[in-house]
């Protein structure tokens, strides 16, 4: 683990660099550059490459399917289609069937009359179209990049879940072992009551003990319980795979993190969508087409006609569409920015809390190893008679709080590495080396 130690340390130190680089290049380039200029790796040693664990990763679809922002794909699909369509087409709206008569029953005594029949349909312009194939590209653009972040947001929640699931598997084992520990010492706290070697109170005090470890057996196992169904409901699966623990991966470009590329790419739309509402400032022509025929007294003649209608000038509408289009435009853009700024944050905030979890782990374990010490001492000492059942029973609960915490700190540094891969970007479907077996340590 001090190997984990020192890269994290290289990597705050990084950071700092980062941050002050900031000041004199484009943010979100410089991560990538500093990182490279110094030569750092943040995995850990190239003598273990282990493939991810297949029964882990297999979950990410499932709980993928089951994201709310699934149900934006096929939405995102039909507007790509129906604008690829139209801009396809050489109609800009539906054709209109005209159909005229006129005659002079009530006006004249000539008997004349006239009958047309026609089409009228307006026509698009080449740029309007070449608009439209614009905005169908940027939808299929935005739906290529939302399967990768429905994996990045699929692996967050099963990381999530995972973890909790693993603490209060600890949380319930250490429990039930506490009991059977409390339950032994109650039978041997029997026979030195039986032989006159202990005072009846003794057995009571151990009997309420034992009441206390089955009372939290009881509410661990019903936490884990409701874990275990929640962790169900997601994956469709039950049981926790083998192995979760993550080695630490290096920080990548923010511009090819999945929730930045997701809302750039919702930028990239409300372009589109601007540049298309652009090329409506000035109409296509709308043309007329049909037959006609004249009678009178005198005559009877048909004759066909085509008639064009070209705008002249500007839509005055339109300009109230292309500000809205634009205020789309900055309003994207300052997610944009705000999702990079969180982002930044974030992963300086995770890799604190892999270094302050690791320091925890580290007090938890010599705690763990004093409290141990303490209790052998303890229990020789009341067996010998030396000190009293309630000093054993104080002592016997330190030691079972030491345990937990020196197993929960694990975890915690474990589900901190985890949890600082998400922040950068990681998603377990696409680090094929993430996992790291604990045999490989």
């Amino acid at each position: 683990m001090m190997s984990v130690i020192i890269q994290y340390g290289w990597f705050i130190m990084a950071k700092f660099l980062v941050i002050n680089a900031n000041l004199f290049l484009p943010a979100h380039r410089n991560i990538r550059l500093v990182c490279c200029a110094l030569g750092l790796s943040f995995g850990l040693s190239s003598a273990v490459s282990l493939a991810a664990s297949a029964d882990y990763v297999a979950l990410v679809d499932p709980v993928a399917q089951q994201q709310p922002e699934a149900l934006m794909a096929e939405g995102l699909q039909s507007l790509s289609k129906a604008n690829q369509s139209l801009s396809q087409s050489w109609l800009s709206d539906a054709v209109a069937i005209t159909v005229a008569h006129e005659n002079d029953a009530l006006t004249g005594n000539l008997d004349t009359q006239n009958w047309a029949v026609g089409a009228e349909f307006s026509v698009l312009l080449p740029k309007q179209q070449s608009a439209l194939q614009g905005v169908s590209d940027a939808y299929r653009a935005q739906l290529s990049i939302q399967q990768d972040y429905l994996n990045w947001l699929a692996s967050g929640k099963l990381r999530q879940l995972s973890w909790a699931y693993k603490k209060a598997q600890i949380e319930a084992n250490l429990a039930e072992s506490a009991l059977k520990n409390s339950m032994a010492l109650q039978e041997t706290v029997q026979r030195k009551v039986e032989v006159g070697d202990s005072a009846q109170l003794d057995l009571l005090l151990a009997e309420k003990f034992v009441l206390e470890q089955q009372a939290l057996v009881q509410q661990k196992l019903g936490q884990l319980n409701l874990l275990k169904k929640e962790f169900d409901f997601w994956t469709g699966q039950s049981k926790l795979p083998k192995e979760i623990v993550e080695r630490p991966q290096p920080l990548r470009a923010l511009s090819e993190h999945p929730k930045v590329r997701w809302v750039q790419s919702a930028y990239e739309v409300s372009k589109a969508q601007y540049s298309q509402q652009k090329t409506l400032n000035q109409s296509g022509p709308t043309f007329s087409v049909g037959a006609q025929n004249d009678k009178s007294n005198t005559e009877d003649n048909t004759f066909l006609f085509v008639e064009v209608s070209i705008p002249i000038g500007s839509a005055p509408m339109n300009q109230v569409n292309l500000a809205e289009k634009q205020q789309a435009i900055q309003t994207q853009s300052m997610e944009v920015k705000r999702t990079e700024q969180a982002l930044n944050l974030a992963i300086l905030a995770a890799e604190q809390d892999v270094l302050m979890s690791e320091k925890n782990r580290l007090l938890a374990e010599q705690q763990h190893k004093i409290s141990q010490e303490t209790l052998h001492l303890a229990e020789q000492a009341y067996q010998l008679g030396e000190s009293s059942i309630q000093s054993l029973l104080l002592i016997k609960k330190e030691a079972v709080v030491a345990q937990l915490n020196v197993e929960l700190a694990s975890a915690n540094f474990e589900q901190a590495i985890a949890q600082a891969n998400q922040i950068k970007g990681h998603s377990l479907m696409n680090v094929p080396d993430t996992i790291l077996e604990r045999g490989a340590e």
